[in-house]
């Protein structure tokens, strides 16, 4: 990730997860064990990039309040 992190648009980045984390939560109750999975896997790609960005990571987070569906589990995880 360190080697990574400069070359990605942490904004669009976070966006993106946001919105595979609404699409998982829209999906009822079909594949739970993947949507498990993935939401974990997508925790763990946020506390990385939070390591490496430090406070500045919430300019980046301003594209995820500006989504048009709610957040709710970015903020918490940053």
């Amino acid at each position: 990730m360190d080697k990574l992190i400069d070359k990605i648009n942490t904004g669009k980045f976070l966006v993106a997860i946001h919105e595979y984390l609404c699409s998982i939560n829209n999906a009822s109750g079909k594949g739970a064990t993947n949507d498990d999975l993935g939401t974990r896997i997508a925790k763990t790609l946020i506390n990385e990039v939070v390591k490496l960005k430090r406070n500045d990571i919430w300019t980046y987070y301003e594209q995820v309040k500006r989504h048009s569906k709610p957040d709710t589990h970015l903020e918490k995880w940053i």
